[in-house]
């Protein structure tokens, strides 16, 4: 209801930044509830309007939601697209952070192929920039990527997974972030850890 008076009121005052941010957000309702194919339609408008008015930054943005957007509908060639302009976006802007996230959700798409070797390499590099800009937040996600990389029995390296699920903990303890609380205590419980 609110988005779509944000949307409404954006076009009436001809706000084409502030419409695309809208419907990428309305694309995240639908994809959370599943329905991928309403979410890909306001992507596809919010991705138009940003190259219309040359807004690099909500266009890497938009083509990481189309693909992850993919991604949720099985579809990694389509996904790794997107990823693959996202990524080449990021690193034409400068966005670093954007960038370290980018190659955090291509590994995420090898290993979901089971190519741990190449996911591992996209991972290593989104870690180093991660640490290189201080971005605590996105050190913590990637090193628990690897650690679930590395735990995989296919890849089978768990005291290198459990290192780095370790220096996960270590790093949320500042941050605090409930959600890497949560997938902490999942992967532990899986591995049969109290």
């Amino acid at each position: 209801k609110y988005l779509e008076q944000s949307l409404q009121i954006s076009q009436e005052i001809g706000d084409k930044s502030g419409k695309g941010t809208t419907l990428n957000n309305i694309s995240q309702i639908y994809g959370a509830q599943g329905d991928y194919e309403t979410a890909l339609k306001y992507l596809e408008q919010s991705l138009q309007i940003s190259q219309e008015i040359g807004d690099k930054s909500g266009e890497g943005t938009t083509l990481n939601n189309l693909a992850t957007t993919s991604y949720a509908r099985g579809d990694y060639e389509t996904a790794l697209k997107y990823l693959e302009q996202s990524l080449q976006i990021s690193q034409e802007i400068g966005d670093k952070s954007g960038e370290g996230t980018t190659l955090n959700n291509i590994a995420g798409i090898y290993r979901a192929r089971g190519d741990y070797e190449t996911a591992l390499k996209y991972l290593e590099q989104s870690l180093q920039i991660s640490q290189e800009i201080g971005d605590k937040s996105g050190e913590a996600y990637t090193l628990f990527n690897l650690a679930m990389t590395y735990l995989d029995p296919t890849v089978n390296q768990a005291e290198k997974g459990m290192d780095y699920l370790m220096q996960v903990a270590v790093i949320n303890k500042t941050l605090q972030n409930a959600e890497i609380v949560n997938s902490l205590k999942n992967a532990f419980k899986q591995l049969g850890i109290k």
